[in-house]
C-alpha cells in the first residue's frame, strides 16, 4: 500500500487570501493573467496571483506577483510583488520612475540606464531620500507635489532596496523585491 505525503500548504496562499479579503479584491483567472502579461510586455516569467478591485468611476487596482527564474540560483524562482493602478484618463503627462536613493552614483546610473535625468524637486529631504528619473525632468519635478512626495516616501521607505514606483500614461505601478 502506498501512502502519499501531503505537501504543506504554501503560506503565500493564505497571505493572498487575507489581502484579497481586506481590500475587497477578486481573484482573476489565468486568461486575465496572460492578458496582463502581454499588456505589460513581461518578457520573462509569468504573472501569478492576479487580484483586482474594479469600481465604476475609479481606477482599476491590480495586485499580483511577477514570477521568473532566479538569475543567481538555478532551479529557484524570484517573486516580486506588484501593484498597478490603471486609469481611464492619463495619470501624468510625463513618465517618471522613483526609487530609494542610497548613493549619488547609483542614482546617476539609474538615470543613464533609462536615458533620462534626475529630477530635483527643491525639497532637500525628499531629494536625498528618493531619486526621480524622467526623460523630461522639469515636468516630472513639477508633478512631485507635497502629497505625491509624501506618498512616495511612504511607498519607498523601509527594507525594500529594490522598490520602485513608475508613472506614465494611464498607469501607476509599485514594485517590490526582497
Amino acid at each position: 500500500m502506498f501512502f502519499r505525503r501531503r505537501s504543506p500548504p504554501d503560506p503565500r496562499d493564505e497571505a493572498w487570501r487575507e489581502v484579497a479579503e481586506r481590500l475587497e479584491l477578486v481573484r482573476l483567472d489565468d486568461a486575465a493573467e496572460e492578458a496582463l502579461r502581454a499588456e505589460l510586455a513581461v518578457d520573462t516569467g509569468r504573472v501569478a496571483c492576479l487580484h483586482a478591485l474594479r469600481r465604476d468611476g475609479q481606477p482599476e487596482l491590480l495586485i499580483f506577483e511577477h514570477v521568473r527564474p532566479h538569475p543567481g540560483r538555478r532551479g529557484s524562482e524570484e517573486r516580486r510583488a506588484r501593484v498597478l493602478l490603471r486609469s481611464q484618463e492619463p495619470v501624468c503627462e510625463v513618465a517618471w520612475r522613483a526609487f530609494p536613493r542610497s548613493h549619488p552614483l547609483i542614482a546617476s546610473l539609474q538615470a543613464s540606464r533609462s536615458g533620462g535625468s534626475l529630477a530635483t524637486t527643491g525639497d532637500a529631504a525628499f531629494d536625498d531620500a528618493v531619486g526621480v528619473v524622467a526623460r523630461d525632468p522639469d515636468p516630472a519635478a513639477a508633478a512631485m507635489t507635497a502629497p505625491v512626495r509624501a506618498a512616495l516616501l511612504r511607498l519607498l521607505e523601509g527594507d525594500l532596496p529594490d522598490a520602485t514606483v513608475t508613472c506614465g500614461g494611464r498607469h501607476l505601478a509599485w514594485r517590490a523585491h526582497r
